[in-house]
């Protein structure tokens, strides 16, 4: 491919033929932007039609797309082989079930050609399979200047989705980034080690991203995230060995704002095991992680007993006062209000009295 690319765009693809043709359709711009664009479809060992069909719309734009098969390693393994064939300005994550806004795009492209900051974010929303929008993720940032991670809101920080990003390559030049392979969830890598030499932002006020939520097999599917939160927990291991090894060498503006984004991350690992997927195993695992960063990392154990869930609740720092038992007074709380939550959104009921608050052990 040409090396005057403005955009790599990386599409970690895996038995994907039901959505693929959407997923590409939406980067079909026109040949003056085409010539501009590089597309990298990683095909990771599909057993289905996917690589047939990334391999059509490499015959008909060979200037744009280009299909990669390999031996199937999961996420990963995809974003750090199209890193390694990425030859744009900028590169971006796009996943193989998900699309562009097909005129943004070409807006996006002339934007990112004048665009000189390391980090740049755009506005997405989540869809159904109907296509139709179920919430939008617009960002209260400047529009008009760069600005640095110090300057995003706290609230935003957790928001910055892999979705809303797109990195300029060249960052990756003095970054020892590798994804973890062969599990899911690497995307939380994404969003959190490349922000340690992030110099400068800049927002793009425009919905770029369809982000589908909703279809069977979806790392989201409440099934497949019961039986893949160790992986969770892989990811969370590394992502604070990651934090460890260069938190001296981070750009000192931006500390504070990867340390909160770890935080929230391990917090949410500690939400799916102790209140969203309880269980006795899921206890288990999780014990054996506070253990580990008890020891090995203090100031993060520490940081964590300090958090709070949107309710309110320390139920981390109750969940070790109360012998590490699932039955502490605020997971309790906290599941009752999240199946409280799910049933008023689901428009069952208009209004449910919230249970009183119960009272902790002493």
């Amino acid at each position: 491919m040409e090396q005057n690319k403005v955009l790599s765009i990386i599409i970690p693809t895996y038995n994907m033929e039901k959505y693929l043709r959407k997923c590409l359709d939406s980067l079909i711009v026109s040949d003056e932007k085409m010539v501009k664009l590089e597309v990298l479809v990683i095909n990771d060992g599909s057993k289905d039609s996917s690589s047939q069909i990334g391999h059509e719309y490499e015959s008909r734009y060979p200037q744009t797309f280009h299909v990669i098969d390999k031996e199937n390693g999961n996420y990963g393994s995809c974003i750090n082989r199209g890193l390694k064939e990425a030859t744009g300005k900028y590169v971006k994550v796009l996943d193989a079930d998900d699309y562009f806004e097909n005129d943004v795009l070409c807006i996006y492209m002339e934007f990112l050609a004048q665009s000189d900051s390391d980090l740049v974010i755009s506005d997405f929303d989540i869809v159904n399979e109907s296509g139709n929008s179920l919430s939008e993720f617009t960002f209260n940032l400047p529009t008009d200047k760069q600005f640095s991670l110090k300057e995003i809101p706290d609230a935003m920080n957790t928001t910055l989705w892999h979705q809303a990003i797109t990195y300029k390559r060249t960052i990756f030049y003095n970054l020892d980034y590798k994804q973890t392979e062969g599990i899911s969830y690497t995307d939380d890598e994404w969003v959190f080690k490349p922000l340690f030499v992030t110099s400068n932002v800049v927002y793009f006020p425009q919905l770029l991203y369809h982000y589908l939520r909703g279809r069977e097999g979806q790392t989201f599917d409440p099934n497949v995230l019961r039986k893949t939160l160790n992986h969770k927990l892989v990811v969370a291991k590394e992502m604070i060995g990651f934090y460890v090894k260069y938190e001296k060498s981070c750009l000192p503006r931006n500390l504070q704002f990867v340390t909160e984004k770890l935080l929230k991350r391990v917090q949410g690992v500690y939400h799916d095991h102790l209140v969203l997927y309880a269980s006795i195993d899921s206890n288990r695992r999780i014990m054996e992680f506070d253990a580990y960063l008890r020891k090995a990392y203090p100031l993060i154990y520490e940081g964590l007993g300090r958090s709070t869930n949107k309710y309110g609740c320390r139920y981390i720092h109750h969940w070790r006062k109360c012998s590490h038992s699932l039955y502490t007074p605020d997971l309790i709380a906290s599941r009752i209000k999240i199946k409280i939550d799910s049933i008023v959104k689901a428009g069952q009921v208009k209004y449910v009295a919230m249970p009183s608050k119960l009272k902790r052990p002493k």
